[in-house]
């Protein structure tokens, strides 16, 4: 027992780190922890959704996972220019939570490597969700994210591009939504002057 305590008390630290996407209300940013157990739940729901041939028990230990590492390197967007450094931080806290004795904690290397490498279906699909999430969140809280970051529809249709191969019919949606955020002024075209 002192084994898994020490483990989840470690793993507890993630409810301390914030993300740079609001809840759908706006009340607050989201941490960590809330968006690992939105995503599994998400991994259930497009699971059903679109009927995939996934394990989807391996699916969200991949969700629940992904991001334990920002307990150590905390979080950084994806629009966020000094990214250099965020592998080799993550990697490093990944390692430090493996070697606690609790024995789950030796899955988490090849579950966190299985993720970042983006090798099997049930990584692509968690990856998908993973963007989709705060993509949602932006939508509802009318680019909330995007605007305090200033960020531009071009940036948002880069850092989607990669949907289009695990599932073009999210993909298309998406980019019908990124048209709508930019007519609504959510987010601007790149041609555009800003003030």
């Amino acid at each position: 027992m002192d084994d898994l305590y020490e483990f989840l008390i470690e793993l507890d630290k993630l409810k301390a780190v914030y993300r740079r996407t609001y809840l759908f209300d706006k009340s607050r940013h989201e941490n960590s922890a809330e968006h690992s157990w939105h995503l599994a739940i998400a991994v259930l729901s497009v699971q059903q959704k679109f009927a995939l041939k996934i394990d989807t028990l391996h699916a969200m230990k991949l969700a629940l996972v992904h991001d334990i590492c920002e307990i150590d390197a905390g979080d950084l967007s994806v629009f966020d220019t000094n990214r250099q450094n965020k592998y080799a931080d993550e990697k490093k806290c990944i390692e430090r939570l493996a070697a606690l004795p609790e024995s789950f904690a030796k899955e988490l290397i090849p579950l966190w490597n299985e993720y970042e490498d983006q090798m099997t279906i049930e990584s692509r699909w968690v990856k998908v969700l993973d963007r989709l999430l705060p993509f949602f969140s932006n939508l509802r809280t009318e680019g909330a994210t995007w605007k305090d970051m200033d960020v531009s529809a071009e940036q948002v249709r880069d850092v989607m591009a990669f949907i289009a191969k695990t599932s073009p019919e999210i993909h298309v949606w998406m980019q019908t939504k990124i048209d709508d955020a930019v007519n609504a002024g959510w987010l601007y075209e790149k041609n555009q002057i800003t003030e």
